[in-house]
């Protein structure tokens, strides 16, 4: 039982570091290729929903 614990805890340490980004990251954001793909996200407005 003390193993079982001890294993969980340990996962959720693994888990809770690599959320807060201290185990690197893969890239620029979620999605690096769809970034690198947009066509002129310069002209992009938002608009205020009616």
């Amino acid at each position: 039982m003390r193993i079982a614990f001890l294993v969980l805890l340990l996962a959720n340490l693994v888990l809770f570091v690599w959320g807060q980004g201290h185990l690197g990251t893969q890239g620029a954001g979620r999605e690096p290729e769809r970034m690198a793909q947009q066509l002129a996200p310069e002209k992009l407005r938002i608009v205020q929903a009616q």
